[in-house]
């Protein structure tokens, strides 16, 4: 293959998806792009599982894939792994646990072109994880403002400037302009480096044209593990990249607080107690009427799981915020979280 032929690389982390990795390469080679023009990299936080194996049986029939290695198993490390080796003048990031549409690629060349944007990105359509309705309800929550807030590409149905996109589509020179993805950061590194990308002066669009499908957790149990986690780094995105803190991000940590302080100082102070419990009943509320209104729309039998995926989510991200934001306090993670990306000139 010709390198100077190369258009786009699409770089695909993964570690342990042996269930995903194969219906997620298959729908990348299905797109109506021309191959030759394309290289797929698929880098492998060291899988424990068949997903290497299910990789490399792909790139043994399709010269476009090749399989890297991740020894450090996160997603951002891979990411960067990729990128370096990367000859696209366009570079798509696709996650292993997602499928995509035919025309993602070419949409995406399409919509650069079009918007003169930075980066593009689609819609996303999280679709459950399981047959069980309590993950049909995790899905649905996934995609509800009040389960996810103002993001955009979760909620939005019109196409626009955003402050992040999923499964980016980059020009090459922002990756010189602003670095590579913040190696110290597990989660939240696509969040990151989209704030620097606009602190650069960047632009970000959202094209409800370029569609992506996300299997979400496929139980409470999973949901609250993922919810934790992501509320657990945003604490150390913040202190790597301030421009990156947004409001939204916040309100679960704020709420979990306050009913914490209404707890403890309300025996002592009715009227904090009093002010605490209006603010939960205040939500309950709002969370019932939200999961009586979803759940009329598709299956009354929802109405209990949707209730649960909306409290689990909101208590496990918000704990998980504090949690991260006491970690940095007890280990001085800010001289510890200085941005760890590499400059252009090692690209």
């Amino acid at each position: 293959m010709n390198p100077t032929s190369i258009q786009v690389t699409v770089i695909v982390p993964m570690r342990n998806e042996e269930r995903r990795i194969a219906r997620c390469l298959d729908s990348i080679l299905e797109n109506d792009f021309d191959s030759r023009r394309m290289e797929i990299l698929v880098v492998d936080g060291c899988s424990t599982d068949r997903s290497r194996e299910i990789a490399m049986q792909r790139a043994a029939v399709c010269d476009s894939i090749k399989v890297l290695v991740n020894p450090a198993k996160i997603v951002s490390s891979a990411l960067n792994i990729g990128i370096r080796q990367a000859r696209g003048e366009v570079i798509i990031i696709m996650g292993a646990h997602a499928e995509y549409s035919r025309n993602y690629i070419s949409t995406c060349l399409r919509e650069l072109g079009a918007t003169g944007a930075d980066v593009v990105g689609g819609a996303l359509e999280t679709r459950p994880g399981g047959k069980s309705r309590v993950a049909k309800a995790i899905a649905i929550m996934s995609q509800h403002r009040f389960g996810v807030g103002g993001s955009a590409f979760r909620t939005s149905r019109e196409s626009g400037y955003v402050d992040t996109v999923p499964y980016g589509a980059y020009r090459r020179q922002v990756f010189e302009q602003v670095g590579l993805f913040n190696e110290q950061l597990v989660r939240n590194q696509d969040f990151e480096l989209n704030a620097r990308v606009r602190k650069a002066g960047g632009k970000l669009f959202l094209s409800t044209n370029i569609c992506a499908a996300y299997y979400n957790v496929t139980d409470l149990r999973n949901l609250l593990r993922q919810a934790f986690n992501n509320g657990r780094w945003l604490p150390a995105m913040w202190l790597s990249s301030p421009v990156a803190m947004r409001l939204r991000h916040t309100v679960p940590a704020l709420f979990v607080t306050v009913l914490g302080f209404a707890l403890v100082f309300g025996f002592f102070h009715k009227p904090i107690l009093v002010a605490g419990l209006a603010i939960l009943g205040l939500y309950a509320a709002t969370a019932v009427m939200a999961a009586t209104l979803v759940a009329r729309e598709h299956s009354g039998r929802l109405f209990i799981p949707l209730l649960s995926a909306f409290f689990v989510h909101h208590l496990a991200y918000g704990v998980g915020t504090l949690a991260g934001l006491f970690a940095c306090a007890r280990f001085s993670s800010t001289a510890r979280l200085r941005p760890q990306y590499s400059t252009s000139s090692q690209l």
